[in-house]
């Protein structure tokens, strides 16, 4: 009896613990970086992760010099452009529906900023590419809107007709519910296991054909 009390207790105890609001703060310039905060006192890091630093050996110079002949030069990874993290947010909720809905229907931003400096080559590409970007800017913030809670967006997008490249950067203060998160994403998950299934069964429908119209091809022949 004591087992289950304990039991059922704990569970509780997690349940409350779930329940209790975390605050969020995202910021985004050239990186895009997330916090959290939890009961005044906790802050973690979510985005991007630490490093963890490797013991340096300090390798002979012969090492040092094939190292350097073989070494090949690195790529630069790309980093991907506020738009295009939108996009896949966007993509995420017409594919998994209803989890998806619930998690943003729980998010409320306390403040959301963005100020987005449009360049191009010349001017007649900057201004249509700053008539493209707040035509953008208008259907997104109409479409989060309606499954989101959002206090006074402020949102500076200007044309630069001297600067070739784009400058972006913005933030954004957050309040959400672990616990439906946490539902809302098992949900999300359950939809991603019923795709894979359905995709796992017509695989091997088509693989099962194309023995049998070989067959029937030998068959005529």
């Amino acid at each position: 009896m004591t087992g289950w009390i304990l039991f059922f207790g704990i569970i509780l105890f997690i349940l409350g613990v779930l329940m209790i609001p975390v605050h969020a703060e995202a910021f985004y310039k050239e990186s895009f970086s997330l916090k959290i905060k939890f009961l005044f006192f906790f802050e973690y890091c979510i985005f991007p992760l630490k490093e963890r630093k490797k013991k340096e050996e300090k390798p002979k110079e012969e090492k040092q010099k094939t190292a350097e002949t073989t070494e090949k030069p690195k790529k630069e990874k790309r980093r991907m452009m506020p738009d295009e993290i939108v996009d896949l947010i966007i993509d995420a909720v017409n594919k998994y529906g209803p989890g998806a809905k619930m998690i943003l229907r729980n998010i409320r931003f306390h403040r959301l900023e963005l100020y987005w400096k449009v360049g191009a080559e010349d001017a007649a590409a900057c201004g249509i590419k700053y008539g493209r970007i707040c035509a953008w800017l208008s259907g997104v913030l109409g479409f989060f809107r309606n499954l989101t809670r959002i206090e006074h967006p402020e949102f500076r997008v200007f044309p630069d007709f001297i600067c070739e490249k784009d400058e972006i950067y913005g933030g954004a203060d957050m309040e959400f519910n672990p616990l439906i998160i946490l539902i809302g994403a098992l949900r999300m998950g359950f939809v991603f296991l019923k795709d894979m299934i359905k995709d796992a069964g017509r695989k091997q429908k088509k693989q099962t054909a194309k023995p049998r119209q070989n067959i029937k091809a030998k068959e005529s022949a």
